[in-house]
């Protein structure tokens, strides 16, 4: 097996897509044109690539997304999992297990999620921790230092602790064969497709509602990065982006019908939520009141997840190239909502796996195989 490590250069192109002027058809295509002069230029650069070859000098491809931490990227491939750092080899930890899910960053350390349950790895690469768990993984996340896991047996609460890792609580989960989940503040929320939407506290996993008067979609919710916020913004079985109040779970207000289906994510930043759609392209609701704002153009059918970056979405269409989308600078009411920036990573290769997204930057992961980490251009003012 042979590493190949390089900073390569890699086309980044910026456009801006415009809505014309007049009223906004909420069951139409919004109209959108090519002026790169609107935007600056964006402050983000491919930082290195990796890839792994095996013996028949053929590149190896990994399992799942990436985890990218505070000093290692995390990438999962079939018999182990590599820390990567500065787009070099630095450890590797062999697998018992195949793993069934993206393993998750904790610090300098990885949680990976086998077949058997959960292996707690240091930043040394030594193995710190291990938690018996059975039944389907549907989905994990770290909140509140701890591993939230969503499997068919019940909701578990994983603490780290000082000889390994312990389960805080077991919450009973949605008999459903895919849920999802997301965390705002102290409150975790999940969706299942019994198409039921629940909510815990966070500390105790005590149940604090349910609403199932919406049929939602088995998506991650969405939350409003504002602390400010209320309202937490969900994807229904019909297709529209509803607003979920988070203290009892009632509907805040309906999105309009533009006939889009989404299998993948929504996200929420600077006052828009954005769902990716199974019709090449990504849309833009107002978190105010769901109004459809933007339709930003991709290259395939968005069946992934969107992740966010400071600031910007990261869209990763069917096709290359992968879009980074912000909404724009300024906003001139229904008639006129501004210009979205929108960036264009160019890639040889169709998406494989979802964006992960951590203190070091982004990782993307590409159909052959190359293992990119994508970093804010150095020396480059933010405009915005």
């Amino acid at each position: 097996m042979s590493v190949r490590a390089s900073c390569m250069v890699f086309v980044i192109a910026a456009t801006a897509a415009c809505s014309g002027a007049g009223q906004l058809d909420p069951l139409a295509p919004v109209p959108t044109r090519v002026n790169p002069d609107e935007i600056s230029a964006p402050a983000l650069r491919v930082e290195w690539t990796y890839q792994v070859m095996d013996e028949d000098n053929d590149v190896e491809v990994p399992t799942h997304a990436a985890a990218v931490g505070s000093r290692f990227v995390f990438v999962p491939y079939p018999d182990r999992v590599e820390a990567l750092e500065a787009g070099r080899l630095v450890w590797s930890v062999q697998l018992r297990d195949p793993l069934v899910g993206q393993p998750l960053a904790l610090g300098d350390g990885v949680a990976l999620p086998a077949e058997t349950g959960w292996f707690n790895v240091g930043p040394d690469g030594t193995p710190r921790g291990f938690l018996a768990q059975a039944g389907e993984l549907h989905d994990a996340l770290v909140a509140d230092g701890a591993i939230i896991a969503i499997r068919a047996d019940g909701i578990h609460r994983i603490d780290i602790v000082a000889d390994g890792l312990t389960a805080t609580w077991t919450a009973a989960s949605p008999e459903a064969r895919r849920a999802s989940a997301s965390v705002d503040g102290r409150t975790l929320y999940v969706t299942g497709d019994d198409n039921a939407l629940r909510a815990y506290d966070l500390a105790s996993g005590t149940p604090r509602w349910t609403s199932s008067r919406i049929e939602f979609a088995p998506l991650r919710p969405a939350v409003d990065q504002d602390p400010r916020s209320m309202t937490l913004y969900v994807i229904g079985v019909d297709g529209r982006v509803y607003g979920i109040r988070q203290r009892n779970g009632n509907r805040a207000w309906a999105g309009k019908d533009i006939g889009m289906r989404s299998v993948g994510s929504p996200i929420a930043v600077d006052d828009l939520v954005w769902a990716p759609g199974l019709d090449a392209a990504a849309d833009a609701f107002t978190t105010g009141g769901g109004s459809h704002q933007f339709r930003i153009p991709a290259n395939g059918r968005v069946y992934l997840d969107l992740a966010t970056w400071r600031g910007w979405i990261i869209v990763s269409p069917q096709y290359g190239p992968w879009l980074l989308v912000r909404g724009p600078r300024q906003r001139f009411g229904p008639a006129d909502p501004g210009v979205p920036r929108v960036v264009r990573i160019e890639s040889d290769d169709d998406i494989l796996l979802p964006a992960a997204v951590g203190p070091l930057g982004v990782a993307l992961i590409d159909s052959g195989g190359s293992v990119r980490l994508l970093t804010e251009e150095r020396g480059l003012a933010d405009r915005d």
